[in-house]
């Protein structure tokens, strides 16, 4: 599966390359949009085949996340290169966004079908209620990087700002219960739970009220969340290398360790919150 997994974004960044190797050159914000949903639809394809593939894919629907994923990362990398063919982009990443929702969905519906119903236990080891929720980011972000194309640059801005800083909020409430369940054994585990709302702020404050203070402030926080996502990465690789027999055992402590394709996702959100301070700031038009 992991094997899969790899060919299959890969796969889809090729695709998304070709597609976009005609047209005209999308605006920076458009581009960084692009790029922050194609980031996040690819954590959410690894992430989903592999938790899926632990659950053996007992329901059909379970392979609607990683395909529809895969199909938004090929429509992100497109957007960040081209302007052409929009039309097609914007139902890949509308149907992205249904999917996530309709995950939530049922995501929700196995928690609560679970004995003892909405209850630690079930938040800590059943379906992960926010997990979804990624793929309506991917596909908010396309739909916003097509807009900073074709709409009022400001309307626009606001859109991405808005729904990166709900982004962030609605993130660290996932991060901050499953480091919850591992008891913080690790100090660095406090950072996602405190950086990231204080970043939701910012680029909250900066959509809400554009200035030059505001948005500096943003910039440099997206700036520390961009950088979270990487180290958050590295730290996690290293909780999988901390299983019985490490990365040699790695068929194994993939799927028991940390989620090593979950951090990136941060990264992700920032690239879209650049882009809408960039749509945001006076005299910019992208």
């Amino acid at each position: 599966m992991v094997r899969a997994t790899g060919g299959g974004l890969a796969l889809a960044v090729a695709g998304g390359a070709l597609l976009g190797a005609r047209g005209g050159r999308p605006s920076r914000a458009a581009r960084l949009a692009g790029l922050g949903a194609a980031l996040l639809a690819g954590s959410v394809l690894a992430d989903s085949a592999m938790e899926h593939s632990r659950a053996n894919f007992r329901e059909r629907r379970m392979y609607a996340a990683p395909l529809v994923a895969g199909a938004t990362v090929a429509a992100g990398v497109a957007t960040a290169l081209s302007r052409a063919s929009a039309g097609p982009r914007r139902l890949v990443f509308r149907g992205a966004a249904l999917t996530g929702l309709a995950g939530t969905v049922f995501h929700f519906r196995n928690i609560l079908s679970r004995p003892g119903g909405l209850s630690f236990n079930n938040l800590f080891y059943r379906a992960p209620f926010g997990a979804p929720g990624a793929l309506v980011l991917a596909g908010g972000l396309g739909l916003g990087a097509l807009a900073a194309e074709e709409r009022e640059p400001r309307a626009a801005g606001r859109a991405l700002g808005l729904l990166g800083a709900g982004g962030l909020f609605g993130l660290t409430a996932e991060v901050g219960l499953l480091h919850f369940r591992g008891a913080f054994q690790n100090p660095a585990m406090y950072a996602p739970v405190t950086a990231v709302p204080a970043t939701g702020l910012a680029l909250a404050a900066a959509t809400l009220r554009p200035s030059p203070a505001r948005l500096r402030l943003a910039r440099g926080a997206l700036a520390l969340t961009s950088v979270l996502g990487l180290v958050g990465t590295g730290f996690h690789a290293y909780g999988v290398s901390r299983g019985n027999g490490g990365w040699r055992n790695w068929t194994q402590n993939l799927f028991q360790g940390p989620p090593v394709a979950a951090p990136p996702s941060l990264a992700g959100i920032a690239l879209g919150g650049f882009a809408a301070l960039r749509l945001l700031a006076p005299g910019r038009r992208g």
